[in-house]
């Protein structure tokens, strides 16, 4: 896990948890429903940031004998947690107090309070969010992604996406919550109070669906890039002593961690000394191409058993 990564889940964590507060003393005070959806989004993101960094710890236990390959996964888990139980959680809420908003009685208060907290809120949510966009800016340029929305799509890092995903969807929520409260403010009608609050909690169960979806990927096991991939791949044809690679098959362990097996026909003058020297090789090849390459296994197989067909291509 990153340090980059790690970073933008403390700063999302003390800007939410200072927030949550603030939201809802905002809420106490003026009865507005957005302010408490805002409430209950702030809340979630702090539980969010919580279930992520137990996943890191989790994630760092290293290899045991009953989990040989280690708990690199726990991170994608917990990311996959986050999206069902507090953002869909979250966004229902939200929703429910909008509608139950609905034929109200307008309460007799002075909402500058919440314009205040709002806009306080919308300063710490757009730092967070500006610390997550350089983090996942240096995984697209480390990756080859393009922007925000290919990062997305490809990156493996769970927890970086969930996060940088979440600050965005927080700033457009105080946004819908600050209109919400003015137009209701200006014409008397809860119905933009309530129409705000139910805006936010779509907006949440939306972003709760694709994040999801994503992070299901990871969990049932994801390999390289395409990009990577065909990297790798090259960088092992050229180790010298290798015929073709007839097998490669790669894993994500964890954002920072792979598995990786390959069969490989060697050059039949080679012998066992020599193929170890270039099985040594290949795996220095691949460790240069994929650096979080944990575990590299190479099945070495004579000309004669090569599978029918290009094999060369399996994911």
């Amino acid at each position: 896990m990153s340090t980059s990564t790690r970073l933008v889940v403390y700063v999302s964590l003390v800007a939410s948890a200072a927030i949550a507060v603030a939201k809802f003393l905002a809420y106490l005070a003026t009865g507005n429903a957005s302010m408490l959806s805002q409430t209950y989004y702030s809340l979630s993101d702090v539980g969010n940031q919580i279930l992520l960094l137990v996943g890191f710890r989790l994630s760092e236990a290293g290899a045991s004998r009953k989990h040989p390959f280690g708990r690199g996964k726990e991170q994608f888990f917990f990311a996959f947690v986050v999206t069902v139980l507090l953002f869909a959680v979250a966004g229902f809420a939200s929703v429910r107090e909008g509608y139950a908003a609905l034929g109200s009685p307008l309460r007799a208060a002075d909402v500058r309070i919440n314009y205040v907290v709002l806009g306080v809120a919308l300063v710490f949510e757009t730092y967070a969010f500006y610390k997550s966009y350089q983090a996942v800016d240096a995984e697209a340029d480390e990756h080859g992604f393009d922007g925000l929305y290919g990062t997305f799509r490809r990156t493996k890092d769970g927890p970086l996406i969930t996060a940088a995903t979440e600050n965005l969807v927080a700033i457009v929520g105080v946004l819908v919550a600050i209109l919400g409260v003015y137009l209701t403010d200006v014409t008397g009608n809860v119905v933009y109070d309530a129409a705000a609050s139910v805006t936010i909690g779509v907006l949440l169960m939306a972003f709760a669906l694709a994040l999801a979806w994503e992070n299901r990927s990871l969990m049932v096991g994801e390999g390289v890039t395409s990009r990577r991939r065909e990297a790798l791949l090259e960088a092992m044809q050229a180790v010298d002593g290798v015929d073709e690679i007839l097998d490669l098959r790669t894993m994500h362990l964890g954002p920072d961690s792979v598995l990786v097996a390959c069969e490989i026909s060697f050059a039949s003058d080679l012998d066992t000394a020599g193929i170890e020297a270039a099985v040594d090789a290949v795996e220095r090849a691949a460790r240069e191409v994929v650096p979080g390459a944990t575990r590299i296994y190479v099945e070495a197989e004579s000309i004669e058993s090569r599978p029918d067909g290009n094999v060369s291509g399996r994911a």
